[in-house]
């Protein structure tokens, strides 16, 4: 590993900190992504059909495939982004852990959140955990090559809308806060 990248943390790389912006460049990244790919697809389709129109359909069904394969783990990233941006904005924004004892894992940031004040539902905390548990599993035994979990769009939009609204709200609670 070059020097470099050794013990490497945020205080090398953040200028001004995770603002709502990058919750959905996350999703549009990908988005624009995978619209690229298809759009790429479409074009070799197209090409496939007219010289080949007796057998495209079986040449183009395991093209189709393979996309549809990759497109799963673009959603896979998508998801591991946010986990990893809403958990850095509790303990970096709200709970704020600098010179204190790190927060490891995401119940420990909650529990740290709550405690201080910001609000957090049960049913918003078992929906956290469930998509960091999600995270966790494709991330520390990732799917097989060809058989990634199926995440779709709408999945990601969903959870994009979940963990930016909580950031939201946390950032307005913040604010009206007393500063002690």
């Amino acid at each position: 590993m070059r020097e470099q990248l050794k013990n490497l943390t945020e205080k090398d790389y953040w200028v001004y900190g995770i603002s709502e912006s990058d919750f959905d460049h996350a999703l549009t990244l990908v988005t624009e992504m995978i619209q690229a790919r298809n759009e790429q697809y479409e074009v070799e389709a197209a090409k496939v059909r007219q010289e080949s129109p007796d057998v495209a359909e079986d040449i183009l069904d395991d093209v189709a495939y393979y996309r549809y394969t990759d497109n799963q783990y673009l959603w896979q990233f998508v998801l591991w982004r946010l986990q990893g941006l809403i958990e850095a904005v509790i303990a970096h924004q709200f709970v704020e852990t600098q010179g204190a004892k790190k927060l490891f894992g995401l119940k420990a940031k909650l529990e740290s959140l709550t405690a201080i004040g910001y609000t957090i539902t049960a049913q918003e905390i078992e929906e956290l955990l469930s998509w960091a548990g999600l995270r966790n599993a494709i991330s520390h035994a990732p799917p097989e090559q060809y058989r990634p979990v199926s995440l779709t769009k709408d999945d990601i939009v969903e959870y994009h809308q979940f963990v930016k609204g909580l950031y939201l709200r946390w950032k307005s609670e913040k604010s009206a806060m007393p500063v002690v």
